[in-house]
């Protein structure tokens, strides 16, 4: 499996396709290191800078449902499925309501919202592992 490092953690996602709609600012960081780590990313947004690295971008509001009915299928025809999806309090409920059910229907992805959360955070959630923390023992264990 093949892995990019993020903010010291290692985070693989080559090949997947993240969709990062919202104005959060934490999304901005989200998206580029999701492309740093090889993922298709598209990004949906009226207030994320322009620069922000995406394989295809949309600036359009991400609370407008109609939106949605032409990107959602415009991203999985040029990117493929979509396997998760980070977006912020905001826009949530429409996030859930496009994406969910597919998602639940195959067994993989998530949905996770930026609250006050750093990027890296985010990433990790959006990967459904948990960060790398190392467990060191308690004086006097050994192993066996």
């Amino acid at each position: 499996m093949l892995c990019a490092p993020y903010d010291g953690r290692l985070w693989s996602v080559l090949g997947r396709v993240i969709v990062v709609a919202g104005e959060d600012p934490a999304l901005e960081g989200v998206a580029a290191g999701a492309v740093a780590a090889g993922a298709s990313v598209a990004v949906v947004s009226r207030t994320l800078p322009g620069d922000v690295p995406a394989t295809v971008r949309f600036r359009a509001d991400p609370a407008d449902r109609g939106v949605w009915d032409r990107v959602a299928m415009h991203v999985e025809q040029h990117l493929g499925p979509v396997d998760g999806v980070a977006t912020d309090a905001g826009h949530r409920s429409v996030i859930d309501a496009v994406f969910g059910a597919d998602l639940a229907r195959r067994g993989h992805g998530t949905i996770v919202t930026a609250d006050g959360e750093p990027a890296d955070a985010l990433l990790t959630r959006l990967r459904g592992t948990p960060p790398a923390t190392p467990v060191r023992p308690a004086a006097g264990d050994r192993d066996r």
